[in-house]
């Protein structure tokens, strides 16, 4: 009887373990495809940048804004359109699967929440609001599409730094402390240089090659950290 007695909670302890593994897979594979999403961005983005700025006759990334490939005057709107709503909607499960890997504590919801504010914000305000020429204030719905982008610009910038000072507690983490606080600081430099410098003096002849500037920096971003969260999912370390 004694003997009896002690199977049954090893079997027990046989099937919790089971359980606890599955559901160790399940999470690692959420959280894979999560980060995927955000290996995505900026790949999809720069693919259909190139194709719309391809079919778009006269079109220069030089000195035009990528939102003008989807604004007033554009010729196929549908591609840049297209463009934004994917990628603003990528950053949403991107953004949950950063608050999933850099764990609990100060800034791991703030930065996540500004990450897939400021995709949502610059993405769905250029797929609702069409820029009008040149992204100037004209009309209310180019001033709604500006205002949209440059909230989401800012938000991304906060998000690094955010994101920055949380993971500088976390030793998986701790290794890209500095890069994302110099390419914070970076977009910071870009974004002014592109909106106050170039703005302010007109010099429309690199307007594109500015702003891409910024967009490069903060998408280098995303894919570093999404990168790093996907190498995450195969650990043991998802709180």
């Amino acid at each position: 009887m004694p003997t009896l007695g002690r199977a049954a909670p090893v079997s027990e302890a046989r099937a919790g373990g089971g359980t606890m593994s599955e559901n160790r897979a399940t999470q690692d594979n959420l959280l894979k495809g999560l980060a995927l999403c955000g290996v995505a961005i900026p790949i999809v983005f720069a693919v259909l940048v190139t194709v719309g700025g391809f079919i778009y006759e006269g079109y220069s990334h030089v000195t035009q804004a990528v939102s003008e490939l989807s604004g007033v005057e554009a010729q196929h709107p549908w591609v840049q359109t297209t463009n934004f709503f994917v990628v603003g909607a990528l950053f949403v499960p991107f953004a949950l699967g950063l608050h999933r890997g850099i764990g609990a504590g100060q800034g791991s919801r703030v930065g996540p929440l500004l990450v897939a504010i400021s995709g949502v914000s610059a993405c769905i305000g250029g797929a609702f609001f069409p820029c009008d020429p040149g992204c100037e204030f004209q009309s209310l719905t180019g001033t709604l599409h500006n205002v949209a982008g440059l909230t989401g610009f800012v938000a991304a910038i906060a998000g690094m730094f955010v994101i920055s000072r949380r993971i500088i507690l976390d030793s998986y983490w701790q290794a890209l402390y500095r890069f994302s606080w110099i390419f914070g600081i970076a977009a910071l430099v870009s974004l002014v240089l592109w909106i106050g410098v170039a703005k302010a003096a007109e010099v429309g002849s690199v307007n594109g090659v500015l702003q891409r500037l910024f967009i490069g920096v903060w998408f280098i971003w995303v894919e570093v950290m999404a990168i790093r969260l996907f190498s995450l999912s195969s650990r043991s370390k998802i709180s």
